[in-house]
């Protein structure tokens, strides 16, 4: 299997620098709905078999695209939302920024995934649901040939998906932010014993 995993398009929330975690969230932004549009040109050709997103609308929105163009069904995924940052939620000052930084870096950097802001989730509990959640695509879908492209969250998808499979490090996902329908292109074996690999970063050279 091939696996696309995809930040969300630019949303509104993007657009005004809110820290917007709360579900059902902020819709795409004008320019976000062309990204999708763009992003269904990118993919439509790579032989998609299944469409996956959050419980966020502003990944439903950019995974509707490439659904309609492929005439797929789209599945929404209970455990792929944004990171829950509790006290941050929502804001937009410098302050709040910074701490989300600060955060991330004790995941991703120090690898302390106890970490938690105040009323918000801990990195562990963002790596178990997102890698609970790439396991049972992967049992759907691990012995085919054909892709799947599944549409997430920034900061979720740089702290599951590098733990999740080989190919970069936490550093280097760290350093390396998605952009708006940024791309993650993994291989996934289906021989369950080995683990997937990331062969793409979007679009950074990897090797």
């Amino acid at each position: 299997m091939k696996l696309y995993l995809v930040r969300h398009a630019q949303s509104v929330a993007n657009t005004t620098h809110v820290i917007a975690c709360e579900i059902p969230g902020s819709e795409l932004s004008e320019a976000g709905l062309e990204q999708a549009e763009a992003l269904a040109d990118t993919l439509g050709d790579r032989d998609i078999s299944a469409i996956y997103h959050s419980r966020m609308v502003r990944t439903a929105q950019t995974a509707a695209p490439l659904a309609r163009r492929l005439g797929l069904q789209m599945t929404e995924l209970q455990g792929f939302h944004e990171v829950q940052l509790g006290d941050l939620a929502e804001r937009r000052d410098s302050e709040a920024h910074t701490a989300l930084d600060e955060t991330a870096s004790l995941w991703n950097i120090k690898e302390d995934l106890e970490v938690a802001r105040a009323g918000g989730e801990t990195g562990q509990q963002v790596v178990d649901r997102m890698t609970a959640e790439l396991d049972g695509i992967r049992q759907r879908h691990g012995e085919s040939d054909l892709g799947v492209v599944a549409v997430a969250h920034g900061l979720c998808l740089r702290t599951a998906a590098q733990r999740w499979a080989d190919g970069v490090s936490l550093e280097f996902a760290f350093e390396n932010l998605l952009p708006n329908t940024g791309v993650i292109e993994i291989d996934v074996p289906a021989d369950l014993d080995k683990r997937p690999q990331i062969v793409d970063w979007v679009g950074l050279g990897i090797g």
